[in-house]
């Protein structure tokens, strides 16, 4: 049974006549406890003992936090000390209303709210930001992170309050970290576990435990925290790589063409992947808290975590590198998706014997590690009338591959036919039974030099702040509480590139340093080092596939043996490039000042909050300029005569000013009913990717795109003469919502009740990820291409347009609007419910690049609907719980070929938790996280989900741990 101690003063009513914590006692302990409470009121605003156990009380002291807020607020507080309702928070966070938990692993890693996309929802630890990016640097708060013994209690903020930091548009989630002095002395919980999941087919273990104390006088404590955790993660998948309308197809059967058949558009490549990972999670926690007297205590937190990723990426790809009728006996096409379904390829069917380089064996070889440490401070001072709180600290996360490669090999021989079908909202794959023997045998195989390298991607990511907030309690009519204070936030990311090379034993490494530096040119792919296929692959089909993978065989690299033939051969060098760098600075500095007031059944709140930020966004631009392939014999030339690099440095500043007004009113009608009204402007800033990324420039002369029109690899819109590009948009403002909500709940019974909410955001700014034209500037350069009769290019200048640009762009008018509905309820016999259904409706907006116009685009991210269905039974000794979780069609980026979004299909899963009290202090457990085997849907376009893009699938996932609690 776990204990809370809770010391208040009386010197000042403030708010109800009813503590939160009396309140939660109630709605746990029903009507008996109620009036015993009311006759017990002074002596409970003294000292409160509070005893939470199990789902029941949990569930009801949820209910009541939402019961009391100010604000449109769901909550989750531990079932017992260091024992969530789920695995971690985002397992837990699935069950509030409007939310939904994105998975990695099996693991609840993202949340997104009310139907909108997780990269809106804005997510802090006791009220500050925790850096926890490794590689690319991302504003996503990875819920993994964190083991839920860490963590006391959640609060889901769906409507704002000016004192709540700036950042959320789907709503704000606040972690509060567990506090020695509001726990018993010598208390704590020790939790072992194995888990296994059915991709992977390992058992491993994982380990959590937090250890508090306080001395005597109850004013100084410290709490340790620790957690440790080893697992393989796989995921595996089918999707569609490349789609557009470059490629058109008519129906054909038997190597002939059906007249009048149906015309579709055809992938341009297609991949069926296996990922692997191999992950080391360690967590440190360290809490101190020192009461120097009833008005003064100061305290510090400090967090440290480790994640170790060594992985494995096994593919096999199927590029339309030989897309022709010398290959094919039959072309698939669905006529109203005008999509190919599917394509027969026979080696010689044209009465040619030409080898097709399909399928390619692709793979990657990952080690990466990443930390986070952060560090807070804080003091406050209570006076008579008024309670400040000084906090000021620092988080920092780095992190990235220390090892990365990629290599391909060519079927070619080994395999004479193969054939894929993307009908039925799956893609099947065939290929010659035979094609592992043969691989063995010597039979094909031939590496893909110009898919073999070592790039990799490495980023670090600090944030230092400070922050002063006073709650200034006075007596100015309906006014009762003023609360102020300011924050100043300077947060910084870098992301650079590396290259590892694996050079010859006497390659010198200092004459080539000295003369321009090691290069690719260099590398061991680069000069026969490659190891023969015959040495590497696998004997047998991998195994263990899912039904996401469905095809009759799967040869392999063994990627290890790959990376055994580096070490013993060659000498590992790795660049830091000086370019392909991109790094972003953000200077924010808010104040605000928020009303909270009370009339009779009537209270609230009414605040601003100013922002200001600037932001300093530099990259490494690269220009290419792409000029000659091969001599006049037909053989390629070396890179640095195919090709000339350029770089440019840029750094831009943008300053933007956001007063952000919000309102919330709530009416307590009765002792039963609440009616709640809300109003907000809200913003959430651009991703630093999207901001920040690098542009990158290339430009195809005539005679190399002449050169390379016979090739079978030949791309229609990189090889075509002129500009093609992509990168980031430092022109995007901040994503902007003024938002309404409106809700009226019903609380009866023992942790009972129900409720309907209606809200509406309006914003603007949303980005989206697109394809476009668009015009930039690029240095003007003349070349005279030696191996082409002396032939002068000039390229570059101003307003150029480069094709198929891939950026992003800021949407305007986009409206979502939704419908959110809860339903709690205990039942005597030990069984319970919760129930919670969201709509959301969102519009097609505007995009636009530079104040014009390029598309229409859904709100990125959002889905129609959602429902969590829980049901439980719980007595003294056991309890169990059932998980219903369902998301309707998600809005995915969008497509400017087609002109249309990409669309992930409804998903749904069962989960289930059981626990037993072996004795009041031990516990078993077990779960079963994704019972249903359920795998996730892409499409292209809401006129039919018949235009196949991914099937993933990442397991069903088994734990089974002990807890003891002390």
């Amino acid at each position: 049974m776990a204990t809370w101690n809770t010391t208040k003063k009386s010197s000042v009513s403030r708010g109800f006549a009813k503590s939160l914590l009396c309140l939660s006692v109630m709605s746990a302990m029903g009507a008996s406890a109620q009036a015993q409470e009311n006759n017990n009121q002074q002596q409970a605003e003294e000292t409160e003992v509070i005893e939470i156990r199990g789902i029941r009380a949990s569930a009801s002291e949820n209910l009541a936090v939402k019961r009391l807020s100010n604000s449109v607020v769901d909550a989750i507080t531990a079932e017992d000390i260091g024992k969530f309702p789920d695995k971690n928070v985002a397992d837990s966070l699935q069950r509030v209303p409007g939310v939904v938990i994105q998975r990695s692993g099996g693991e609840g890693a993202t949340v997104s709210i009310r139907g909108l996309s997780s990269d809106l929802t804005f997510t802090q630890l006791n009220g500050n930001f925790i850096a926890s990016s490794p590689g690319e640097p991302s504003r996503s708060f990875s819920y993994a992170l964190l083991p839920s013994t860490m963590i006391e209690r959640v609060e889901v903020y769906k409507s704002s309050e000016a004192r709540l930091d700036e950042g959320g548009i789907g709503g704000t989630v606040l972690m509060h970290s567990r506090k020695p002095l509001n726990m018993d002395k010598n208390s704590g919980v020790l939790n072992i576990e194995y888990t296994n999941s059915d991709i992977t087919d390992k058992y491993e273990p994982q380990f959590s435990g937090i250890y508090s104390w306080k001395n005597d006088d109850e004013d100084f404590g410290m709490l340790f925290g620790y957690t440790r955790q080893d697992r393989t993660n796989g995921s595996q998948s089918s999707r569609v790589n490349i789609i557009n309308t470059n490629l058109q197809y008519q129906e054909r059967k038997d190597n002939q063409v059906v007249e009048g058949g149906a015309i579709g558009y055809a992938p341009q490549s297609m991949v069926q992947e296996i990922w692997d990972e191999n992950r080391e999670r360690e967590g440190y926690q360290f809490t101190a808290q020192w009461r120097v007297s009833d008005s003064l205590e100061f305290g510090m937190n400090y967090f440290r975590f480790t994640l170790g990723q060594d992985a494995i990426l096994n593919q096999l790809e199927y590029p339309e590198w030989h897309n022709g009728d010398k290959y094919w006996t039959d072309v698939r096409v669905d006529a109203d998706a005008q999509y190919v379904t599917g394509i027969d390829y026979s080696v010689g069917v044209s009465g040619a014997q030409e080898v097709a380089d399909i399928p390619r064996i692709n793979g990657e070889y990952i080690v990466e590690e990443a930390t986070s440490d952060t560090f807070d401070f804080y003091a406050t001072y209570e006076g008579d009338n008024y309670k400040a709180k000084l906090t000021f600290g620092k988080t920092k996360a780095e992190g990235g591959p220390s090892e990365k490669y990629r290599a391909a090999y060519y079927a070619k021989e080994a395999s004479l036919f193969y054939g894929y079908d993307l009908s039925g909202h799956r893609m099947t794959t065939y290929m010659d039974p035979n094609m592992i023997n043969n691989l063995v045998a010597g039979i094909g195989g031939d590496a893909d030099v110009g898919a073999t390298d070592s790039s990799f991607v490495t980023g670090t990511q600090e944030e230092k702040y400070a922050s002063l907030d006073v709650d200034y309690y006075v007596d100015w009519g309906i006014v009762d509480t003023l609360r102020f204070g300011g924050k100043y936030r300077n947060g910084k990311i870098h992301r650079d590139t590396r290259n590892t090379f694996y050079l010859a034993p006497d390659f010198d490494i200092a004459a080539a340093e000295a003369n321009g530096g090691v290069s690719l040119d260099d590398d061991y792919s680069r000069h026969d080092g490659i190891p023969d296929i015959t040495t590497v692959i696998k004997p047998e089909s991998l195994g263990n596939l899912s039904d996401v993978i469905n095809t009759n065989l799967f040869p392999a690299v063994d990627w290890h043996k790959y990376q055994q033939h580096l070490v013993d051969n060659f000498v590992k060098y790795t660049r830091i490039e000086p370019n392909y760098v991109y790094g972003v600075e953000e200077e924010i500095a808010a104040a605000y000042m928020q009303a909270d007031y009370r009339y009779k059944s009537l209270r609230g709140n009414l605040g601003f909050r100013f922002v200001r930020t600037t932001t300093i966004s530099g990259s490494s631009d690269k220009i290419v300029y792409r000029l000659d392939w091969q001599d006049d014999d037909g053989n390629d030339l070396p890179i640095n005569e195919q090709r000339v690099e350029n770089f440019v440095y840029i750094e831009k500043e943008n300053t933007e000013n956001k007063l952000l007004p919000s309102f919330n009113l709530v009416w307590d009608i009765d002792e039963n009913w609440v009616w709640r009204v809300a109003a907000a402007k809200v913003m959430s800033r651009p991703g630093y990717d999207d901001l920040g990324r690098y542009q990158e420039l290339i430009y195809t002369s005539n005679e190399y795109s002449s050169d390379r029109a016979g090739e079978p690899n030949f791309d229609l819109i990189k090889d075509t003469e002129g500009w093609v590009g992509g990168g980031g948009n430092t022109n995007l403002a901040p994503m902007e919502s003024t938002q309404f909500d409106t809700s009226l709940e019903y609380y009866y019974g023992e942790g009972s009740g129900f409720g309907i909410a209606f809200f509406r955001k309006e914003i603007d700014n949303f980005i989206v990820p697109l394809r476009i034209d668009v015009k930039r500037s690029a240095p003007e350069m003349e070349f005279v291409l030696e191996h082409a009769g002396g032939e002068v290019v000039r390229a570059g200048g101003d307003d150029l347009t480069i094709r198929d640009f891939s950026t992003t762009a800021n949407g305007s008018d986009s409206t979502s609007t939704g419908t959110e509905v809860f339903w709690q309820h205990f039942f005597d016999n030990g069984f319970g419910l919760y129930a919670n259904y969201t709509s959301n409706k969102t519009n097609e907006a505007d995009l636009s690049e530079n104040g014009e116009k390029v598309g229409t685009s859904p709100l990125i991210g959002s889905s129609k609907y959602q429902m969590n269905f829980s049901v439980f039974y719980e007595d003294d000794l056991f309890s169990v719980r059932a998980s219903y979780n369902k998301r309707g069609p998600t809005v995915g980026g969008y497509n400017s070929s087609w002109d249309t979004n990409y669309y992930t299909a409804k998903y749904d899963q069962v989960d289930i938790n059981a626990s037993y009290n072996l004795t009041d202090n031990l516990v078993l457990s077990a779960s079963v996280i994704n019972l249903t085997k359920s795998d996730t849907y892409r499409y292209l376009g809401n006129d039919t989900d018949n235009r196949f893009i991914q099937n993933a699938y990442s397991g069903r996932r088994f734990y089974m741990g002990a807890t003891y609690r002390f």
